[in-house]
């Protein structure tokens, strides 16, 4: 185990929480831009930390990897919004990039690859061939992304949605949507109207009519929500039992 996994425990076990994550944000790497009450497990993996932004009150569970491909000075690559928790093995691969709005949530195995590797002349090794980087991933607010969800390449997800463990997301989904399967399919769209889930087959459309826009939806999280106290403990096996 790393010193510094070794001093993380030690001082997570014996200090008040509010100067445990003083002394956290002091002893992470000083490079990534971290929210204040924000914990990124010591884990995580982060390739390209200067273009990686990660919000208030936020929760990177252990085993993650963030994958910026394209570096560049002053650019952000890579954004969780406040109040996120990313769950256990998430993976993070960018292209232009990929961008989380508030209150999102993923459980473990979750992946995100908005870059691959090029692959337009197989006789060249693919492993030298380098990665694209033209799409973007854009993730709205209060997203919940079930176990194993899978979204792939230039994707917009729009707020209020619930993408079902094991989906994959090649294309985008309209906000409130529920998603299964693979490939992805909207099944249901929430209606505010009706305050209920209605199957796509029996939806008409003015069962959207009162559907809110991404910044009154934004505000309604933050008087329901507020700051959450995340579950921190469910960020790694290291972090003890109940």
């Amino acid at each position: 185990m790393k010193i510094s996994s070794v001093i993380g425990s030690f001082a997570r076990n014996v200090l008040p929480p509010k100067i445990y994550f003083k002394f956290y944000r002091f002893i992470r790497r000083t490079r990534l831009q971290v929210g204040a009450r924000s914990f990124v497990h010591d884990t995580v993996q982060i390739i390209g930390q200067s273009n990686v932004v990660i919000g208030r009150n936020v929760v990177i569970g252990e085993s993650g990897w963030f994958n910026v491909n394209h570096r560049e000075a002053g650019k952000s690559a890579i954004l969780i919004g406040d109040n996120c928790f990313l769950g256990r093995r998430s993976f993070l691969s960018s292209g232009d990039k990929i961008q989380f709005g508030e209150y999102c949530l993923t459980a473990a195995d979750c992946r995100f690859l908005g870059s691959s590797h090029e692959i337009s002349d197989p006789s060249t090794p693919y492993v030298t061939t380098g990665t694209t980087r033209g799409d973007s991933i854009v993730i709205g607010h209060n997203v919940f992304f079930g176990c194993g969800a899978v979204v792939l390449g230039n994707v917009t997800i729009g707020s209020g949605c619930v993408i079902g463990a094991g989906a994959l997301i090649l294309e985008d989904v309209p906000p409130f949507s529920m998603v299964v399967g693979n490939p992805g399919k909207v099944v249901q769209r929430y209606s505010f109207s009706k305050m209920a889930w209605i199957p796509i087959g029996i939806l008409c459309p003015s069962d959207l009519d009162e559907n809110p826009s991404d910044d009154t939806f934004l505000a309604m999280l933050r008087r329901t929500g507020g700051t959450p106290g995340l579950p921190i403990i469910a960020a790694g096996s290291d972090m003890g039992n109940l």
